[in-house]
């Protein structure tokens, strides 16, 4: 395996630490979207499905990263938000149902 290889799963490897971590502290991270989903559809916003936010956190973080590119987190942040983008993408509506059996009790 060549260094650049190497350094590419070192920060795959990272982001996965990541979201593992921030799955403890704070859940599946689907079950967040939903929440902020259903937050934002309150306050009017109309998204299609929960995953667009996402899409939402990616522009964030692709935005501070605009000021501040040296910030090594925003990087994970950025690769765990489209690794939670493919997830949430890559189901179907019965899973988000199951979701949200989930996330009320």
């Amino acid at each position: 395996m060549s260094d650049t290889q190497r350094s590419l799963n070192e920060w795959l490897d990272d982001a996965g630490s990541t979201l593992f971590d921030r799955g403890i502290e704070y859940g599946d991270p689907r079950h967040n979207f939903l929440r902020i989903y259903k937050i934002t559809s309150a306050l009017g916003v109309q998204l299609r499905d929960p995953s667009e936010l996402a899409l939402i956190a990616m522009a964030t973080k692709l935005s501070r990263m605009v000021e501040s590119p040296e910030r090594e987190d925003s990087y994970l942040d950025l690769i765990g938000y489209a690794a939670i983008l493919a997830r949430c993408r890559f189901t179907t509506p019965e899973d988000w149902d199951d979701i949200e059996s989930d996330s009320q009790s």
